[in-house]
């Protein structure tokens, strides 16, 4: 018998006692003796007892006293009646109030009383081992649902994460989702400098932004750089009593004393294809108690599809620079052909993101402008080069073959897959905020930001550069031609936006902003078009026409 199963006697009659006590010890059971009700309490009290057998009658409380006693104080003790009185109504009263059986004494023959107690032992073993089964079940059960929510999460996770085309976006959500999952006051992110060789913080939660800003951790220097060195998770639920960071034990202890440390923490690798790049890194839970190793294989089964994510979201963006490359080599050389337009887009370029990021444009919007400043009058490649390089005034029809070029640039480029979304931009970046624009008379809200952004900045760079017909006009009159038609032909808030850019800069000199200016020697320029529904300089597009930029 693996478990010595305890009995206690209550009865008044010592002889039988000691028969009952000698009977049931032989058969390995631990047997207690109790000649009162209330001794049998008190001995109940001492130590927990597996079986009771109580006598009816008594010295103090009789059995049925001591009965009820035990069903409300000691629940986990079963009883046995012994009588002398075959008294159906006592038998009954103590069954009602719990009892799991009853002997009748005299006993005639001691079997029987072997053969009650191992049939009442029996049912106890058996209600054990159901009642330890019933809570491993509920253990496993409770286990297997944060199992199954934790494959959910990590499965929800994965697809998410592969969904970002933007690395700050996927960074961001990666910890945040760490920390939701763990429950963590703190969870930082580290990517490996390739040049300097440093981890640095590119996304966390509960983290300081100076900190973020700050911090520089060299390969093998504290917790994270060691993991990411030896490419190792660290899991540590108590840092006082880890051998690994105590010196008087080990000369070759973690070190503590840079940024990446606490005492309950939790730090896991990021690798792809065997190379460690960068480490994630989790303190301390929020309701307090440690990080377990279900945590740990959480977030290393999450750092691996991170790491892939993350090459996948870096080659996006290598393969984006590249097209951008490509593209704006298509732009040059288009340009090459005009040198009255030569470098415009790269002049567009140098303030059209400034003021993306001062109007809040998203990093969509931001990417979709970069494309728009270069290929805008891409559309001129479907141009006669004896319209497009005229030097004199257009005549009304080369004009309206001139006014196609945002038409011709849509269509081109709509053809292109990754670059159909720039399409409509193109269409609208001739568009005016009054309506007067061309080639949908588009106006306000209804035309694209971008193309807004794109308007005024081609506008302002055909102002301020010189062409065969006029020298420029000089910074000073452009930024006031720029005021003037604000809100007709320009959006209000884009123009505010771009002259504070200008004259936010120190020392600024025409030369400096986008081309060179000769103010002196400006000819007058005046927007009387903008009353005849036509623009306010002449622009790179019509070469001499006076039409909108």
């Amino acid at each position: 018998m693996k478990e010595q199963y305890k009995i206690l006697i209550a009865d008044d009659n010592e002889s039988l006692c000691q028969v009952l006590e000698e009977l049931l010890s032989e058969e390995g059971y631990e047997v207690t003796i109790a000649h009162r009700g209330d001794d049998a309490l008190v001995e109940l009290q001492r130590q927990p007892h597996h079986l009771a057998l109580l006598d009816i009658r008594m010295p103090g409380l009789n059995g049925i006293e001591v009965l009820q006693e035990i069903k409300t104080t000691f629940p986990g003790t079963d009883v046995i009646i012994i009588t002398s009185h075959a008294s159906v109504d006592s038998v009954v009263e103590a069954i009602r109030l719990g009892a799991q059986d009853y002997m009748i004494k005299p006993f005639d023959d001691l079997d029987i009383v072997s053969h009650v107690v191992r049939r009442s032992i029996t049912k106890r073993r058996l209600q054990d081992e159901n009642n330890i089964l019933v809570e491993e079940l509920k253990d496993n059960n409770t286990k297997l649902k944060a199992s199954i929510q934790r494959l959910s999460s990590l499965n929800n996770t994965s697809r998410a994460l592969h969904s970002f085309l933007e690395l700050d976006d996927l960074l961001k959500s990666f910890v945040e989702i760490v920390a939701n999952e763990l429950d963590a006051d703190r969870v930082s992110l580290m990517l490996l400098d390739k040049e300097t060789n440093e981890l640095i913080i590119e996304a966390a939660v509960g983290l300081d932004e100076q900190l973020v800003r700050s911090v520089r951790i060299n390969m093998g220097e504290g917790i994270a750089g060691t993991v990411v060195q030896e490419g190792q998770s660290i899991l540590v639920k108590d840092i006082e009593s880890d051998p690994r960071f105590s010196k008087s034990n080990n000369d070759e202890a973690y070190n503590t004393s840079s940024f990446i440390s606490a005492p309950i923490l939790l730090s896991v690798p990021i690798t792809y294809q065997q190379k460690t790049f960068g480490v994630i890194n989790v303190n301390d839970k929020r309701t307090g108690g440690v990080f377990t190793d279900d945590d740990l294989n959480f977030v290393s089964n999450l750092a691996s599809q991170a790491a892939v994510a993350i090459m996948n979201v870096q080659i996006m963006e290598d393969l984006k620079n590249t097209h951008f490359e490509a593209i704006t080599a298509l732009a040059e050389a288009l340009e090459a052909k005009d040198s009255v337009t030569r470098n415009h887009s790269d002049r567009m370029l140098r303030f059209a993101i400034q003021i993306a990021d001062r109007l809040g444009l998203n990093e969509h919007q931001k990417e979709g402008l970069r494309y728009l400043a270069v290929l805008h009058d891409i559309g001129k490649i479907g141009i006669p080069e004896q319209i497009l390089l005229k030097p004199g005034k257009l005549t009304d029809e080369e004009y309206k073959v001139m006014k196609r070029h945002p038409v011709i640039g849509a269509q081109l480029v709509q053809k292109v897959s990754f670059l159909s979304p720039v399409a409509p931009l193109i269409h609208a970046h001739h568009e005016q905020y009054d309506g007067n624009g061309y080639p949908r008379r588009l106006s306000g809200a209804d035309i694209p930001i971008e193309s807004r952004i794109v308007s005024v900045l081609d506008a302002f760079d055909a102002m301020t550069s010189d062409r065969p017909y006029r020298q420029s006009i000089g910074l000073d009159r452009a930024i006031q031609e720029l005021k003037d038609f604000a809100g007709s032909q320009f959006d209000p808030c884009v123009v505010e936006e771009f002259i504070s850019i200008l004259l936010e800069q120190d020392g600024i000199h025409a030369e400096d902003v986008i081309h060179d200016t000769h103010d002196e020697m400006a000819e007058p320029f005046y927007c009387e078009s903008i009353i005849n529904t036509a623009v306010i300089t002449r622009s790179d597009d019509e070469s001499g026409q006076e039409s909108l930029s």
